[in-house]
This record gives C-alpha cells, sequence and structure tokens, in this order.
C-alpha cells in the first residue's frame, strides 16, 4: 500500500466513522481487499482501528492482535510502535520495542523517544541530547508535534545549543501543519517576546487568529473521529 491508497483509505473511513461510530463490517470492507493480499501496512493499519477506534466482537479483536504481532515479527516498524505505544508490552519491553520501531523509520516512535529521553519518564536515561536527535529524525520527516517540541527545544537550549531563530523556523513549521500547540506557542512568543523572540503583534494576532478558527472547526467536529495518530506514526 503506498501513502496516497493510506490516505485515500483512512479518509474514507473518516467518513464512515462520521455516519456510524462502530460500523467495524463497513471499515473491513474498506480494507480488505489489501489485506487479503496480505500487504502488512494495510493490517496494522486495519488492526490500529479495530483495537482502539472501534468496539469490534472480540473475534474480530483477537485477529487484529494477530496481525499487529504477525506485522511486528515481519520487522514491519508500525506495528512494533502500536505494541509497544497501546500497552500490549509494558515496561523495558515496551521501551525496547519503540526503540527498535524507531530504528526501522517509525515517525511515531522517533517523535515518541524524544519525548522519553527529554523527560526521563521511562525505563531508560534520561538524556536531552539523545531527545533532540529523535525529535529532529521525525520532525526532518514532517512529524508536526516533533517539529515543534524540537524548535522549542532550540529555543530553550535544551539538548542542543540555543538558537531561537532556528527554533522559531521549526514551529512554523508544525503551525502550518495545523499544529495547535505550535500556534498558540507562536501568538504568546510574539506577542510577549519571551526567550528573546522580536514582539510583533501583528504576528501575533495573526496566529491568535489563526488559532481560533482551528478551534471553531474543531468544535464542528467534536463528533468526527480523526485519523491523524495513523497518518503520523509512519
Amino acid at each position: 500500500m503506498n501513502a496516497s491508497q493510506k490516505e485515500r483509505l483512512l479518509t474514507l473511513t473518516e467518513r464512515l466513522l462520521a455516519k456510524k461510530r462502530d460500523d467495524w463490517c463497513a471499515i473491513r470492507r474498506v480494507w480488505r481487499p489489501l489485506i487479503d493480499q496480505g500487504d502488512l501496512e494495510s493490517r496494522v493499519c486495519f488492526a490500529v482501528l479495530i483495537l482502539w477506534y472501534i468496539n469490534a466482537p472480540e473475534p474480530v479483536n483477537d485477529r487484529a492482535r494477530e496481525y499487529l504481532q504477525e506485522a511486528a515479527k515481519a520487522g514491519h516498524a508500525d506495528a512494533m510502535y502500536w505494541i509497544a505505544k497501546r500497552g500490549h508490552a509494558i515496561g523495558q519491553e515496551a521501551d525496547e520495542l519503540l526503540i527498535r520501531a524507531a530504528e526501522l523509520g517509525s515517525r511515531g516512535a522517533q517523535r515518541d523517544l524524544g519525548a522519553l529521553y527529554s523527560t526521563g519518564d521511562w525505563t531508560g536515561p534520561k538524556d536531552p541530547a539523545r531527545g533532540f536527535y529523535w525529535y529532529r529524525l521525525a520532525a526532518e520527516r514532517g512529524h508536526s508535534d516533533a517539529q515543534y517540541n524540537l524548535g522549542f527545544m532550540y529555543i530553550l537550549g535544551e539538548g542542543t545549543e540555543a538558537d531561537v531563530d532556528e527554533g522559531l523556523q521549526w514551529i512554523h513549521r508544525a503551525a502550518m501543519q495545523g499544529d495547535w500547540s505550535a500556534r498558540r506557542l507562536l501568538a504568546d512568543l510574539y506577542r510577549n517576546g519571551y526567550y528573546g523572540v522580536p514582539r510583533r503583534i501583528g504576528e501575533a494576532e495573526r496566529w491568535e487568529h489563526l488559532q481560533s478558527v482551528v478551534e471553531l472547526k474543531q468544535r464542528g467536529k467534536s463528533r468526527r473521529i480523526q485519523l491523524d495518530e495513523l497518518r503520523e506514526s509512519d
């Protein structure tokens, strides 16, 4: 399954879920052609949908778990990531699986490792420089939350030398992708001049306006399931 096929199927799935939340049969019909071809990416996506977005019968849940485990054993990075992230592995086992997923290229795992190394909130060490490294890998591949966190680390000088201009560039990238936290931070930075950022009221108002537009749209979509986690994990 290529990227355009994945986006088309995720968009169709969002529309189906907006109409009827737990119609797992309709979701299975969408993904089944590729699943039956043995496509690992489609099996992982379907498994995540069944296990964490839809209420499905237990035999269907069991098959979804099998899809994840089979894909992980075959070296699928995102299958490892979801197993580690959602509690199918715990403690050191989960953390080691997350590292393996990140090394194999899962953007979601790379972003999460950035957070774990930066905070020390895991079985591994606290190492902001390593956190910076993993955030950067995910950020360079377009992960918006990683871009936001990388930019803030540049501004704070955590894990790297402080570089306000570089930090603003990364936060801008995240904000342009619609990241709510990045837009809020830009508004605060430009309005108050924090961390040596020049005060620019016009820029602050622009980001405040864009933030408010997003909030209004999200209220209108409050009942609609968004599958952005699946989009940013790979």
